[in-house]
């Protein structure tokens, strides 16, 4: 990337992806530099409320917000980047028209790519994705017999919200592993698999889905038969594919492959930017960081990156910060629910169960009122 970081100059940074982010870090530099924030939508989401959402459609109202309301200093590309190269990235827009876009420095914050679109839009405007969860609903409202195909936490928090709504409904997830919540403690784990199972969710780990009837992306699919690689025949009404989502990196194969590790991620150095790229920045799920794909993660990604790129453009090269990364760091709080979950704190806090305490730190609002309050809403 080009760098003219001049002292005492504001410069410009191309921000791609709009997720947590890549939200927040144009949040947190608008005002400071001229940011351009390049993603195909025009909303931001916060994640932790799509479960919620599924089965309260009308909570998108305070749970999508317009970029342009969110971060009213920065200039907004609707188009996604289809190939990085040396001085420049190449974007298309949602009708195919592509051109190419640079700045002083990068960053990379594109995310992943999931199975489908429940847990992120696509592309589209703010009112297409509320309209799609209203959809849903209705579909998820006529389903008797559910199949989630995933045991992390957005696969358990869905299974939460449903078995809280619709009690009568048969709820079966499937989990490749041996135990739900694999990134938090298995006393955690435990406790979320307790009440999911008296509420008569049915639970199947260390077996994975070998023979369907529909594509993962196919929400709005009629129901079917499913087989499992044990042998198990699960017949649903309803298939929700929860499984984890892939580096969304292809854009860096023809001239920054050799950044990429086996798995499609970023190798990064201590500062968040990418290994040999003095002027490119990644964070979030596509850093090659082993440490949940969490929200809160790519929260912390943000803020560090964030002073980083205005040491950069201020000329205080030698005050780069390092990320410290949460290696091994079972932190997480999961919903079952409007009112009940399970959080684990670090020590000595440890597991809690209590639902007062689930409900404040997140099962009641979801953690909206407190995004919003970080985009000044």
């Amino acid at each position: 990337m080009n760098q003219k970081q001049r002292q005492g100059t504001s410069g410009r940074v191309v921000i791609y992806g709009g997720g947590v982010g890549g939200a927040q870090l144009a949040k947190r530099l608008s005002g400071k530099a001229k940011v351009v924030l390049v993603d195909p939508l025009d909303y931001f989401e916060v994640p932790m409320a799509a479960p919620r959402t599924m089965v309260q459609p009308d909570f998108a109202e305070r749970a999508t917000m317009s970029l342009a309301e969110a971060l009213p200093a920065v200039k907004h590309v609707r188009a996604k980047l289809v190939e990085l190269r040396t001085d420049s990235g190449l974007i298309e827009t949602l009708d195919g028209e592509q051109s190419l876009i640079s700045g002083d420095l990068a960053v990379l914050a594109t995310g992943s790519r999931f199975a489908s679109e429940l847990v992120r839009g696509i592309d589209g405007s703010g009112s297409s994705r509320k309209a799609f969860y209203a959809r849903f609903h209705d579909r998820l409202r006529s389903a008797r017999r559910v199949l989630i195909v995933g045991g992390g936490p957005i696969g358990v928090e869905i299974a939460g919200e449903i078995s809280e709504t619709w009690p009568d409904k048969a709820i079966a997830i499937l989990e490749a592993g041996p135990r739900l919540l694999s990134g938090t403690s298995e006393k955690a784990a435990t406790y979320a698999a307790e009440v999911l199972t008296k509420r008569g969710v049915t639970i199947i780990t260390g077996d994975r889905l070998e023979d369907h009837q529909h594509s993962p992306g196919e929400i709005f699919a009629p129901g079917g038969m499913a087989r499992t690689a044990a042998g198990r025949q699960i017949s649903y009404d309803l298939l929700l594919w929860c499984v984890g989502g892939r580096p969304a990196t292809s854009y860096l194969q023809e001239h920054f492959g050799h950044t990429l590790n086996d798995k499609g991620q970023v190798r990064v150095t201590p500062d968040l930017r990418v290994v040999g790229q003095e002027g490119l920045f990644a964070l979030g799920d596509i850093t090659d960081l082993i440490e949940n794909k969490m929200a809160w993660i790519a929260s912390g990604h943000a803020g560090v990156a964030g002073g980083n790129i205005l040491a950069l453009f201020s000329g205080n090269h030698a005050k780069l910060k390092p990320y410290k990364a949460k290696t091994g760091n079972p932190m997480m709080a999961v919903t079952l629910g409007r009112r009940h979950g399970v959080s684990q704190l670090p020590s000595p806090i440890g597991v809690v169960r209590a639902s007062w305490f689930n409900r404040k730190l997140k099962a009641d609002q979801m953690m909206v009122p407190m995004v919003r309050k970080t985009f000044g809403l």
